[in-house]
């Protein structure tokens, strides 16, 4: 299978003279010096005015008519066996969702749908349905489309089948995106509504889609699954999100027939946002851990995740995860740990800024429009959800999605004569005058000044959404972000790398609980840690005796510390310096630097002093005390650093400082506030080692560390601090 999706993905090879000259002298409406690439520095310039050939758009559309015509006759109806016809008349409401606009709107329509389900999955069932469209208004049921109707098997709140199709929707504007890179093969994803069944008990909810005929493969999970048949497409396609996103999400669980896909899921960086089925950096990392960068990655120019060379080594050898199921997050945690989502680089916020500009623009009408679009022209009433469906979106890291590809029947809301750039061709979408199908295009090569003068807002919107929206790529890898931030002459944002580092913490954690030992491995990794010595025993008993992959756990740690994620510096600080750490318990320095000839041209004292004070200008408190005794006594400062009582008074101040901004959990603190002050007064008492000696100064910090010690219930120090005070007054 993969030789063969190697084949059928290989894109043509250019020939250098012949092809070249055969498009320079081809006689269309628009010459090939005036088609350009979609690029950020894509600038208009004067163009000679050309006479628009009504004759040759006249001859394409009487082709594409001819061709719908025989399609129509030759048709046979997949589902004529089951008399959907005969069923009842029910009439709807239909709720659609612009990705762009972040608008919902509604209209009624009349369906048929067969009682019993044809399918079930892990929570829905399929019906089959049969849809009259809206726009033709022709009644005759013979003409009448195939979609496949999901209703939830349990009760959800009505929030999740909405949530569902702006999840669907955000997906297929990033599939469109995917598209305008020209890749070997085109993707889209099927549009999805919510239908309101009015004329039913209840009016129940259910999720509209078109059939699609063919073989449904499902091609990874959310969960790190890559399928036996490992397609090309669709692991690139997830790669494609990640980075263009600029880390913010990442859309997985591809399934469907070919390449046309449907319940795709998306993981996002807070990980609170498009369901359950959202596994945030988690699941960024395990899509990761089973992706092989393909020859469509590189010509993209998508940079590959750095993985050790033991799971190099296994993707070489295999590409089968062992879990294939779509998972789904209940906890609905995040990482304390992730930067939140800048508003300034969102895609919430491009989003936002495309919305002001359809404002600002008037948009053409035209006088037919597809039976799915969701224009204003199309469906004027806008459905207000803000009380019952969709009340904030805080922190959604966009996906985008909508699709005006070629071709498409499922969501074409192009006004007349509206103009769409495709890669290096110039096309405008035609609508035909009638038709028994909800939607027919007819696609036409126009000159080059029908397209800058004619240019719509539907357009407009999704070329300046993704023109900001391409500014945002961020590599997979640290080295590339590195590189990106060179050429840029400034610093890359410190979240692109805490989103990576987080990844790799992630990844660190998941090999350290045993999740990528293989299933046949498992006992016996089990029973080799069970005859171990004692020794051994009680030093990993917390991991369950697993034999886990150490030396890859370990390299993850290291490209999160240098990710500048506090966790993993943290914890490579404490491993140096041989002090207890959460992450990765039964790792040691040995295992961290490997022989005895790499430890030794590393000073781990100083190692570990340099990470830990680090970890202090990142905040954590921990750090900031530990660096605050270090300074003050002299030890475990490494031979760079001595007894610096400025810098002790320093750090003790920034951790008295974040006890007042946080007096809630002033408990949980390592060091009391009274002894804080209290170490404060002593060394302003004594002076010395860079700090003038200060007796007012340690006064006022003895008696507030007297009243202090009050507050805290502990009388006996209270007087202990005061009679100190007492002795610092000349």
């Amino acid at each position: 299978m993969m030789t063969e999706e190697l084949v059928n993905e290989k894109p043509l090879p250019i020939s250098s003279q012949s092809d070249s000259e055969k498009m320079r002298n081809r006689t269309t409406s628009s010459t090939c010096s005036d088609l350009v690439p979609i690029t950020d520095d894509f600038t208009d310039r004067p163009k000679p005015a050309q006479p628009f050939d009504k004759e040759h758009v006249k001859k394409l559309m009487e082709r594409w008519r001819s061709v719908a015509r025989r399609a129509q006759r030759e048709y046979i109806d997949p589902w004529e066996q089951f008399n959907i016809q005969e069923y009842p008349i029910i009439r709807a409401k239909r709720h659609r969702y612009s990705a762009i606009r972040k608008q919902w709107t509604e209209d009624f329509v009349e369906v048929r749908i067969h009682p019993e389900p044809f399918a079930r999955g892990a929570m829905r069932e399929c019906f089959r349905m049969k849809k009259l469209s809206s726009i033709t208004g022709n009644n005759n049921w013979a003409h009448a489309q195939n979609y496949v109707a999901k209703r939830y098997m349990q009760n959800v709140d009505r929030r999740t089948l909405f949530d569902d199709v702006k999840l669907q929707m955000d997906a297929k504007l990033w599939a469109e995106e995917y598209n305008r890179y020209k890749p070997p093969k085109k993707i889209d994803i099927v549009q999805m509504c919510v239908l309101e069944m009015i004329d039913l008990p209840e009016s129940p909810l259910y999720h509209l889609e078109h059939f699609i005929e063919g073989n449904y493969l499902k091609y990874n999970s959310n969960s790190g699954f890559v399928s036996k048949d490992a397609r090309l497409t669709p692991q690139a396609f997830s790669h494609f999100t990640f980075e263009r996103s600029g880390h913010q999400l990442m859309v997985v669980d591809i399934q469907g027939v070919g390449d046309l896909y449907t319940d795709p899921q998306i993981h996002t960086v807070v990980g609170t946002d498009y369901g359950d089925g959202n596994l945030g950096t988690r699941g960024m990392a395990l899509f990761f851990r089973s992706h092989k960068c393909n020859y469509i990655c590189h010509d993209m120019d998508l940079s590959e995740f750095e993985l050790s060379e033991n799971e190099h080594a296994e993707l070489m050898r295999t590409r089968v995860t062992s879990a294939s199921g779509t998972v789904y997050n209940r906890k609905r945690l995040t990482s304390e740990n992730i930067i939140p989502v800048d508003n300034r680089i969102s895609m919430e916020a491009l989003r936002r800024v495309t919305v002001s500009i359809s404002h600002e623009t008037d948009s053409d009408s035209s006088d037919e429009h597809d039976d799915d679009c969701v224009c204003s022209d199309c469906i004027p009433e806008i459905e207000d959800l803000s009380d019952n469906v969709c009340d904030s979106e805080d922190a959604r890291s966009v996906t985008s999605k909508s699709s005006k590809k070629s071709g498409s029947n499922h969501e074409e809301a192009a006004e007349h004569l509206r103009p769409r750039k495709v890669g290096f061709h110039d096309l405008k979408v035609i609508r035909p005058d009638s038709g028994h199908y909800d939607s027919l295009s007819i696609h036409s090569s126009l000159d080059a000044h029908s397209l800058n003068s004619s240019r719509i807002t539907g357009e407009t919107e999704r070329e300046d959404f993704w023109k900001n929206a391409r500014k945002m790529s961020i590599p997979a890898n640290i080295a590339a972000l590195r590189d990106v931030a060179a050429l840029q002459q400034q610093e890359v944002q410190s979240h692109h790398f805490s989103v990576l580092g987080q990844i790799h913490i992630d990844l660190c954690r998941y090999h350290e609980l045993g999740r990528f030992i293989e299933e046949e491995n498992a006992d016996a990794n089990k029973k080799a840690g069970l005859a171990t010595s004692s020794a051994q025993e009680n030093k990993s008993a917390d991991l369950g005796a697993i034999n886990y992959d150490k030396e890859s756990a370990v390299f993850h740690l290291d490209v999160a510390r240098k990710c500048g994620v506090l966790e993993a510096v943290l914890t490579t600080a404490n491993i140096a310096l041989g002090m207890s750490h959460e992450l990765l318990k039964d790792v040691t320095t040995d295992d961290l630097f490997g022989d005895d000839d790499g430890k030794e041209n590393i000073d781990l004292e100083e190692f570990g002093a340099d990470l830990m004070e680090t970890a202090a200008e990142m905040g954590d408190k921990v750090a900031m005390l530990y660096m605050a005794k270090a300074y003050e006594t002299g030890q475990n400062l490494g031979k760079s650093r001595h007894t610096d009582y400025k810098k002790a008074v320093d750090w003790y101040q920034r951790v008295a400082g974040f006890q007042d901004d946080d007096e809630e959990n002033q408990s949980s603190s390592p060091m009391a506030r009274h002894e804080l002050l209290a170490k404060m007064a002593e060394m302003y008492k004594e002076g010395g080692y860079g700090l003038t000696q200060d007796f007012e100064r340690a006064y006022n910090l003895f008696t507030e560390a007297a009243d202090a010690a009050m507050e805290a219930m502990n009388g006996k120090l209270a007087n202990k601090y005061y009679e100190k005070a007492e002795m610092c007054e000349y």
